[in-house]
């Protein structure tokens, strides 16, 4: 399916930058945009391990 909409035109080269199409260039970006998110919660669950065992080596 496909449709027709307006976008500006830094958008279709920021687009074209990340794929041979916008489709493909917007689909790129939400790839990546996901990744970003997923190793940010990757490294937040890392740091409250890291921490958690700190306290408790505090405890002894």
């Amino acid at each position: 399916m496909s449709k027709v909409v307006r976008i500006q035109e830094d958008a279709i080269d920021i687009a074209l930058s990340y794929g041979p199409s916008i489709s493909e260039g917007i689909r790129a970006m939400e790839a990546r945009l996901k990744r970003a998110e997923r190793n940010q919660t990757d490294t937040e669950a890392i740091r409250m391990v890291i921490r958690e065992e700190l306290e408790s080596f505090g405890r002894y």
